[in-house]
């Protein structure tokens, strides 16, 4: 049985943010956590929602996670991002950094990024130690 474009259920082993990457806690099956490190295994990116109109989690711990469905997302940046195709992975806080030497990435940059808190459009591609 094919399972393509199955995106997991996830309850939140934590706080996590809107447009985040997420990787997988290995305390509970079907548990996630934003990530928090250059080679994290990524799972994927919350969507833009917060739990409450009054807060600006995406989800705290037993929340479930909403990881947008595509290949193609948005994913906060925590750095300038100035180039277009450069290799992505997570920093401590679960945003978008430039991988360099020893990181592994798991997505592309498809549009620059300013500064940190920049929204910019990710491509996933698999993986590459880089």
């Amino acid at each position: 049985m094919s399972d393509m474009g199955f995106t997991p259920n996830l309850i939140a082993a934590g706080d996590i943010n809107p447009f985040r990457f997420v990787e997988i806690d290995t305390g509970a099956a079907f548990t996630g956590k934003q990530a928090n490190a250059d080679t994290d295994r990524l799972l994927g990116v919350t969507d833009g929602s917060v739990k409450l109109f009054s807060s600006t989690l995406h989800a705290a711990a037993g929340d479930p996670i909403t990881l947008q469905p595509s290949f193609t997302v948005q994913v906060e940046a925590g750095a300038a991002i100035g180039t277009i195709g450069a290799p992505l992975c997570s920093d401590s806080s679960g945003r978008a950094i430039i991988a360099v030497g020893g990181d592994i990435a798991y997505y592309i940059a498809l549009e620059t990024a300013g500064a940190a808190g920049d929204i910019i459009r990710a491509y996933r591609f698999g993986t590459q130690a880089i």
